[in-house]
């Protein structure tokens, strides 16, 4: 995560943690068409909110037919901060550039440790 995204992050949670409760599973906070191009902040999240809020795993393929082009000419990757109800960490999923056409998929399935061999 670059220190763009980093600072963003923490700005976002912050209003999240404060905000009204989350739907369950999946809370898409923004998403983002082209970060590497420079593309507007958050030019997606409605788009992907309404197909991944409040599912406990989404599935979702990057389409510049459906969300547009930001920015014609350059590779764009795609990045989705998300947070999960009940639980305080965010996510973050993404693909790198160029993410037309790649399918990326987020869940809010607990991280367990990894368990360590008995002796």
């Amino acid at each position: 995560m670059n220190s763009r995204t980093r600072l963003l992050a923490a700005a976002l949670f912050a209003g999240f943690a404060a905000g009204p409760a989350a739907a369950a599973g999946i809370n898409v906070l923004t998403a983002w068409y082209g970060q590497t191009c420079n593309a507007q902040h958050g030019n997606v999240t409605a788009h992907v909110k309404s197909r991944c809020d409040g599912k406990q795993a989404c599935g979702y393929t990057v389409s510049a037919d459906l969300l547009g082009d930001p920015s014609p000419g350059c590779s764009k990757n795609f990045v989705v901060l998300y947070a999960c109800q009940g639980q305080t960490e965010l996510r973050l999923a993404q693909l790198p550039a160029e993410a037309h056409g790649k399918a990326i998929s987020f869940t809010c399935e607990v991280k367990r440790p990894a368990t360590q061999p008995t002796s």
